[in-house]
């Protein structure tokens, strides 16, 4: 129980805001004047003006900064379209590029001139063009067409909005321009972004897997780092400038604007400055639905997470093939999983519950001062609503991370038209649904290797037996004997279970034979199981959005809207200092590391921690170049109090005069509960050396002609 004391402490923290952000927000900086941003801004150091940073009519720093790939961050630095982000931004793009023969992943890639920039593959970079309000325009078309909050908030009311607004706006005719509209402050305000998206960008570098990603998954969140978390990419466009997909005669992309790089270095207690996409928060949350999200949600899929991603690490060190064909999965895997897992404990040692019981209490007095009805019951409405799906949420997690994570499996609408083709007889509508069911077998089910996913089912499906709360199971999982002998069926008989054999049956496909294969079975009551949890979860998403619209926008009116909307995969700045931190007793972190620090990490029986032989090389002769420190030795990462999250990675780090000194690439596990509050004591943004980054382009690498088109201040 909380007792006055400590209420008064938790109040005082959460009401301080107000007053003093210091560097907690993810900022739009369309509203910087609103919410007087600039004025702190300026006293944490920043020396450019606000309209340096944002402005639609001039050159800003908002012309330097897109979405990397729909889920990262990059920024430009050269006025020839080369752009950085981090190397597990790009790692998807480049595993899909890589063979055994030219494994650009493991064994890295560096560019020795333009005419070796090498095409990726459905990867773009998105530009933010203009940001308009429309919170207007979104409430007369909700009150035209009569929906409800959940649907007003919804990408399928937003969508087409957007783009009818598109449609009458000045950029209506620009090439790749698209538009989107995005709910900010719980919906209770819509902005709309048009964005310009460039579909030609080839790799320029990307570090060795072991330095980029040196201590792997076993790192992630970790403090101190050593890795080199960046890639280097090109942005091309046609001869007029504007997007175009690949070919041999488009060229670099102009950019007015871009980052200059300083080699000057940083200092404890410098100013930081980040600008990126981050994907999301959640900090006007009421403390039932923290519970909610930490043990409903985050607990099943950690738990069967864990046994995965063990699973996977014994294969991928002991078997090369395995390494590069599970790479990706296993990366995104465990980022996820550690970062629930860090999540769920941040809650417990930082107190988080007390302070979001704190906050209501406050929010409660305000209630009764504001004379708003809505707000007066909106806790105990939000309390109710949690208490009767905590469940039946905990359930959908558990099945979807259990037997849900099987690979053997083809696009369930490609199966159903198909059916329903053989079930109509009309041979021309039977071969066009032949050719798209092997389409969608080809994507999925024709690239798995069913000897792994077996045996990666016989792993999941007992945590779904033993851990579910209402029953809510596919029939074939009845208990252990039924659930073995289904899946020895499955994977041994199915007509899905080669190509071949699928081939073989669409000769002359019979829709009696089809519909008594084990896989059809297994589908369908894999779904009815999902169908049956999810009906108790239709409700509970419709009204969760329209109570937490009313407590958010109250939370919000208490504090004088001096805190930042909740990130959205949206145009963010946020601004801070360097420094370490203190996690708990008697341990103290510095802020900077150093290139020594992987030697004495080095461990030759673990796969993740043997450093790159071409490197040491370098670290031995201790020839850096001018990419040393004063000292002699190679700065490789350094800390910040940036406030970010996912979505932020390869995100620039600027300093006060705008320049480049480090790539935002992770946070650190003591505040993994920062997406539901901000911790100014333990938030820490772990950001990759610019100097690291140049002395691996051009010394290791060999890349040394993008130096040439960079602004180097030094």
């Amino acid at each position: 129980m909380m007792t006055n004391r400590l209420f008064s402490l938790c109040l005082a923290l959460l009401l301080g805001m107000s007053a003093a952000r210091a560097d907690e927000g993810m900022w739009l900086l369309k509203l910087m004047e609103r919410q007087h941003l600039a004025d702190s801004l300026r006293k944490a150091g920043l020396e450019l003006s606000p309209a340096d940073l944002y402005n639609e009519s001039a050159p800003s720093l908002r012309e330097c900064v897109g979405q990397f790939g729909g889920g990262c961050t990059a920024e430009v630095v050269s006025p020839d379209g080369l752009i950085l982000t981090n190397n597990h931004c790009g790692f998807s793009f480049v595993h899909a590029m890589s063979t055994m023969e030219h494994n650009y992943l493991q064994d890295g890639y560096f560019a020795k001139s333009r005419a070796e920039e090498l095409p990726v593959p459905n990867l773009t970079f998105t530009f933010v063009v203009r940001i308009d309000d429309v919170t207007a325009e979104v409430a007369e078309a909700a009150r035209k067409e009569k929906v409800d909050e959940y649907t007003a908030q919804s990408q399928s009311f937003l969508e087409p909005l957007a783009e009818k607004l598109l449609k009458k706006s000045d950029l209506k005719k620009a090439k790749g321009v698209a538009a989107r509209i995005e709910p900010f402050f719980g919906g209770n305000e819509f902005y709309l972004f048009y964005e310009q998206t460039f579909s030609d960008v080839r790799l320029v570098a990307n570090p060795p897997q072991n330095i980029a990603q040196f201590g792997f998954n076993q790192d992630n969140w970790m403090w101190p780092r050593h890795n080199a978390d960046f890639a280097m990419f090109r942005i091309y466009a046609d001869k007029d400038g504007q997007p175009a997909d690949y070919s041999e005669a488009n060229q670099p992309l102009k950019c007015k604007k871009y980052l200059p790089v300083s080699l000057r270095g940083v200092e404890d207690g410098d100013y930081t400055m980040i600008m990126g996409f981050p994907g999301s928060t959640s900090r006007f949350l009421t403390a039932s639905e923290v519970h909610l999200r930490t043990q409903s949600q985050n607990a099943p899929i950690n738990m069967a997470g864990e046994a995965q991603l063990n699973f996977m690490k014994a294969l991928m060190d002991r078997d090369s093939v395995a390494n590069l064909k599970l790479a990706d999965e296993y990366m995104s895997l465990g980022n996820m999983v550690k970062n629930f897992g860090g999540m769920n404990e941040s809650v417990k040692k930082t107190g988080l519950m007390d302070i979001k019981r704190a906050e209501e209490k406050a929010f409660r007095q305000f209630a009764a001062r504001s004379g708003k009805p809505e707000y007066a019951t909106i806790i105990d409405r939000i309390d109710s609503l949690v208490a009767a799906v905590e469940d039946t949420l905990h359930d959908y997690f558990l099945l979807r991370f259990t037997v849900g994570q099987q690979s053997f499996y083809v696009r369930q609408q490609a199966v159903d038209a198909f059916v329903q083709a053989l079930e109509k007889g009309k041979e021309k509508d039977i071969e066009a649904a032949k050719t798209e069911l092997l389409r969608w077998y080809d994507m999925a089910a024709g690239s798995a290797d069913l000897a792994f996913d077996r045996q990666t089912m016989d792993l999941l499906y007992p945590y779904l037996l033993k851990h579910n709360r209402l029953g809510f199971v596919p029939s074939f999982l009845k208990d252990a004997a039924t659930a073995k002998a289904h899946y020895d069926e499955l994977y041994a008989t199915s007509l899905f279970r080669s190509r071949a054999t699928l081939e073989d049956f669409l000769k002359a496909p019979s829709l009696e034979v089809l519909n008594a294969d084990p896989y059809m079975k297994h589908w369908a009551d894999y779904n009815q199981a999902l169908a049956a949890i999810s009906k108790g979860l239709a409700n509970y998403k419709t009204k969760r959005v329209e109570l937490d619209k009313i407590y958010t926008g109250g939370l919000c009116e208490m504090y004088n809207w001096a805190k930042a909307p909740d990130a959205n995969f949206t145009l963010r700045m946020t601004y801070g200092h360097v420094g370490g931190y203190s996690p708990r007793d008697a341990v103290q972190y510095g802020w900077q590391t150093v290139l020594d620090g992987m030697l004495e990490k080095e461990n030759p029986r673990d796969p993740d921690y043997v450093m790159n032989e071409d490197l040491r090389k370098f670290y031995l002769s201790g020839n850096y170049g001018r990419y040393a420190l004063p000292n002699g030795k190679l700065p490789v990462c350094f800390l910040s109090n940036n406030d970010i999250t996912g979505g932020n990675s390869g995100s620039p780090v600027v300093n006060a005069r705008g320049e480049l000194i480090g790539i935002a690439f992770d946070g650190n596990i003591e505040s993994l509960s920062s997406d539901l509050r901000f911790n100014p004591a333990l938030q820490r943004c772990i950001n990759v050396d610019i100097r690291y980054v140049l002395f691996l382009l051009d010394t290791f690498g060999g890349s040394s002609y993008v130096l040439d088109e960079m602004d180097i201040r030094e």
